[in-house]
């Protein structure tokens, strides 16, 4: 049986993690927080050479990285297939994933250590943050209307960086903006109340809360928050 290690309260981790369920395949779990510098554990580093959550142990070693992890699953066990059949189709699900992951979510994430600690990002931050966002969501339209899915009429692996993803930005702006980043965006918020009620996405919620104390834990013994 495969295993995947990391924690539930990563969206990084979350996205194997629904990809696995979506598709049925039956995995171990193996709790895995992941840390700074010297305090990593070193047999740890065998699995992801930075030591960062997901890394997926499959017979055949280790994978690291949420993307790469992806592919294996993907070719490994393609039905059902989380990708559509045309390589056209395939290529614009992967267009969108990508820009949600790195115009919104990367965009989200060096704040991410304040929505933690309750802190203040750098003003600088902050506005390089509001700006780029605004570009990005004015942009999304075009590669998505929501309308059911985020790309086509199946649950592709653009949703998972939809329903992984964009809740990050959501909060990030609403703490530190005073508004919701997104909420212009035609369409989305209907999209994701519907992305909600699939029982794999209530899975990862409530499997997000329940770890939230042991990671809060792990940041308070590693840095003190």
């Amino acid at each position: 049986m495969i295993k995947l290690h990391g924690f539930s309260a990563s969206n990084y981790y979350n996205v194997p993690k629904l990809a696995l369920l979506e598709k049925g395949i039956e995995f171990e779990e193996v709790l895995s927080y992941s840390g700074a510098g010297p305090k990593y554990k070193p047999e740890y580093l065998d699995k992801s050479p930075l030591g960062k959550v997901p890394a997926l142990e499959t017979p055949d070693g280790f994978i690291s990285e949420s993307r790469s992890i992806l592919e294996y699953i993907e070719r490994a066990y393609p039905t059902p297939s989380l990708l559509p059949t045309s390589a056209f189709g395939i290529a614009k699900v992967q267009e969108l994933s990508q820009f949600i992951e790195l115009y919104f979510e990367l965009a989200a994430r060096r704040m991410i250590p304040n929505l933690i600690s309750g802190t203040e990002p750098d003003s600088n931050v902050l506005k390089e943050f509001e700006t780029n966002i605004k570009k990005a969501s004015s942009a999304l339209s075009n590669l998505s209307n929501f309308k059911q899915f985020a790309y086509g009429d199946q649950f592709t692996l653009a949703d998972i960086a939809a329903i992984l993803n964009l809740p990050v930005v959501r909060s990030v702006g609403n703490r530190f903006l005073g508004e919701d980043p997104l909420s212009q965006v035609a369409g989305l918020d209907e999209y994701c109340a519907r992305m909600e009620e699939r029982e794999h996405v209530k899975r990862i919620r409530g499997d997000a809360q329940a770890d939230q104390p042991g990671f809060m834990a792990h940041l308070k013994e590693l840095y003190g928050l």
